[in-house]
């Protein structure tokens, strides 16, 4: 529906619906954020670094990770060029960056009223923030970490009636022992993603139909 399209493409927005919903997310500047709030943030929050986002964006394109002050400035720009020309909306804002983290994608299918998770796809492994291998089910999430993370998309996602198909992301956080400590919703995106035929193959529901 366009309004959950307009809702989710927002990410601003999304992270909005989440702190409502109780589901954890990043430390993060609001959307729209100047070069002034973000090298702010960026000295309160960059303990590794801080990531650089289009607010309107998708695919690595307006992002950044930024580990030094002194590129923050090129960064920015960089980001806010690329978001111009990719989205059409040159709006940035910033979260902090997880050193350790394993990237996991639930897939949500609601019909407007009632919402049913089918399962998580691990995509940890990529390169240039573009996913190069998805697994179904994670073979290293804890149960306990898969129950609250198909909860949290399952709330997302009732709370706002969604209808269709969609993939609410999360990162889990994980010390340099690689226990999993902690998880924090960062987007969803509203449609039927080209790694469905994953979730597919372990379900056996045809998404598409």
């Amino acid at each position: 529906e366009v309004d959950q399209l307009q809702l989710f493409g927002d990410k601003g927005r999304a992270l909005a619906l989440a702190r409502e919903c109780q589901v954890p997310v990043m430390p993060s500047t609001t959307g729209g954020a100047s070069l002034a709030e973000i090298t702010e943030f960026f000295e309160v929050h960059a303990v590794a670094g801080i990531v650089i986002k289009a607010v309107g964006g998708g695919g690595g394109r307006g992002m950044r990770v930024v580990r030094c002050h002194e590129d923050l400035a090129e960064a920015f720009e960089r980001c806010r060029s690329e978001a111009a020309s990719a989205f059409g909306v040159d709006a940035l804002y910033a979260e902090r960056l997880v050193a350790r983290a394993r990237h996991i994608e639930v897939q949500v299918v609601g019909d407007g009223q009632h919402v049913v998770t089918l399962g998580e796809r691990d995509c940890t492994l990529q390169r240039r923030f573009q996913k190069l291998v998805e697994i179904a089910p994670s073979p290293v999430l804890t149960q306990s970490m898969r129950v609250q993370i198909l909860q949290a998309a399952k709330s997302l996602a009732q709370r706002v009636g969604y209808r269709s198909l969609g993939t609410f992301e999360f990162l889990v956080e994980e010390d340099e022992a690689g226990q999993q400590q902690s998880f924090v919703f960062i987007e969803a995106n509203p449609r039927l993603q080209v790694e469905h035929t994953i979730t597919e193959q372990v379900t056996g529901v045809d998404l598409v139909e």
